[in-house]
């Protein structure tokens, strides 16, 4: 099987560590069994996300083909849900598809974001998993629900309100910090946007995807009990992450 796995990154330089460890545990495993392309694509950070993604793209290249592009586009740096920002996710996701190899190519494409904590051999399940898009679920470092604008359980909904799944879920749309979507769709056309298209109304990218592979006859879309976790980032969270750490230690 031949993979595509690609990485959109933008000022998380302190996260990149974590993230090419992993990867880099994650090839391991892969190599053995796979033909494998990496793909990175960063856009206007400025806390030196760019120098570090090109020292680590020179390891990765030579594990396997690894295309990096790092670029300043001028976009404003936004946190919430606004249009233009999930325009812009889309577009950068976009953008590191299309500058690896032909899309023909690749039987799975796999994004895994820079900010999430995960056992590479959990990733290999997730992989490996049959289905149209498959993801596992996130959670904060309190142990919550995290990617919660991105995941339904139906059309109806626009977060997800029913805690930690604890078995397989089929579910209208995930993404949860790493997805894999069959190749094939994006063969064939489909394209990360901000603009829900049943709806047509400014959504989530990674939700507006899974409706794209809907409308294309892609409905096969699986959430599995795999917890990708995300580091502390608040105060709050912090206190928690090391109180917990502490109870494990006594």
């Amino acid at each position: 099987m031949k993979l595509l796995l690609c990485t959109i990154s933008r000022n998380n330089a302190k996260r990149l560590k974590s993230w090419y460890n992993q990867l880099d545990a994650l090839l391991d495993l892969l190599l053995e069994q796979h033909d494998v392309e990496i793909s990175i694509y960063e856009n206007d950070s400025n806390d030196g996300t760019k120098q570090r993604l090109k020292r680590y793209e020179e390891r990765l290249s030579k594990r396997c083909k690894t295309t990096l592009t790092t670029t300043d586009l001028g976009t404003d740096h936004l946190v919430g849900q606004e249009g233009a920002r999930v325009k812009n996710i889309a577009n950068a996701r976009n953008a590191c598809m299309e500058q690896a190899s032909d899309l023909k190519e690749f039987n799975k494409i796999v994004f895994i974001e820079t900010d999430v904590l995960y056992n590479p051999k959990d990733a290999m399940k997730i992989i490996h998993y049959e289905a149209d898009i498959v993801s596992g679920y996130t959670t904060n470092a309190m142990g919550q629900f995290y990617d919660a604008w991105a995941t339904r359980k139906t059309s109806e909904e626009k977060w997800w309100d029913h805690g930690i799944p604890t078995e397989r879920m089929d579910v209208w749309s995930t993404f949860n910090g790493i997805c894999v979507y069959t190749g094939k769709a994006f063969e064939e056309g489909a394209r990360f946007a901000g603009i829900n298209p049943r709806t047509n109304e400014i959504d989530c990218d990674t939700t507006v995807i899974c409706e794209v592979f809907r409308a294309m006859n892609y409905e096969n879309i699986i959430m599995l009990p795999i917890n990708i976790r995300h580091p502390p980032t608040s105060i709050k969270e912090r206190l928690y992450y090391f109180k917990q750490r502490l109870l494990r230690r006594a």
